[in-house]
């Protein structure tokens, strides 16, 4: 049976503990093996599993090994796992905090994880766990370090979703649930997610759709309500509306314009554009 060593033991740094940090964040990745050859690419594996759970800027020891030059991994050997040395690692490329993976041996393979705040020089948690030989943590496994790791906050992601209608005093219900009526400010939501969207006024078809809603992203949905028999524009046809979206990157504030090809089958039926 597998032993875990420990669990997300916070450093007593109260001044740190005591706000959630930017989700956010600059955070790179680092190796330290002491003398075991145990786990390849396991740093790799955490900085993917990093980069899918949370909107930290994560960068990998490769990353880090070009900012901060060549001469990386002998820095980390001569720094033994020491959370002050390694500190000075992440200041030197402008990183908030250090996850520093570690890979000894000891009859079975140790897996460590420290989390190393740069400001402070501390250790605000640490993980370990004892690996039977030849049975590395799968991405499971490498999920649930993280979250014992890292703080709750790191995990709690939002997109938003800005509904623009063309007619003032529609009602907007998202999920079934009231968000308010036209013109609403665009909505701070869980994501990723799928999210039903309903918008509604009298004399007016009713215009439904699914959205998906990845996380950290802005989606702009244009809603053009329709009386009954109206035209209806090209670019109102539910095919058009679930295949087009516009998504603001929270990282570099650009627009991209993000299109795919959907079938009639993943698509709920749109009322409110002339479907029905």
């Amino acid at each position: 049976m597998r032993l875990l060593l420990a669990c997300a033991v916070v450093a007593a740094v109260a001044g740190v503990a005591a706000a959630d940090p930017d989700p956010h964040r600059k955070v790179i990745v680092l190796e330290y093996r002491a003398g075991s050859s145990a786990l390849p690419g396991i740093a790799s594996r955490v900085v993917g599993q990093i980069s899918k759970q949370t909107g930290l800027d994560v960068l990998s020891p490769d990353q880090t090994r070009a900012m901060y030059g060549e001469h990386l991994d002998q820095v980390i050997v001569k720094c033994a796992g020491e959370a002050d040395c390694i500190a000075k690692i992440g200041a030197k490329v402008g990183a908030a905090e250090v996850v520093l993976v570690g890979v000894s041996e000891l009859g079975d393979v140790i897996l460590t994880m420290q989390r190393i705040d740069v400001g402070s020089h501390s250790v605000m948690g640490r993980v370990a766990d004892s690996l039977a030989a030849g049975a590395p943590p799968n991405d499971s496994q490498l999920g649930q370090y993280l979250t014992r790791l890292l703080p709750p906050s790191d995990f709690v992601r939002f997109g938003v979703i800005a509904i623009m209608a063309t007619e003032a005093g529609a009602l907007v219900t998202v999920n079934k649930e009231d968000r308010g009526t036209t013109p609403i400010e665009p909505l701070k939501l869980s994501a990723p997610a799928t999210y039903d969207i309903h918008v509604e006024k009298q004399g007016f078809l009713p215009f439904d759709t699914q959205i998906e809603l990845p996380a950290d992203s802005k989606l702009e949905l244009p809603v053009r309500l329709q009386r009954p028999g109206g035209h209806v524009a090209w670019y109102q046809h539910w095919y058009v509306i679930a295949g087009v979206a516009l998504i603001v990157a929270g990282a570099t504030g650009g627009t991209i314009l993000y299109e795919e090809n959907k079938t009639a089958t993943s698509v709920p039926v749109m009322g409110g554009i002339g479907t029905r």
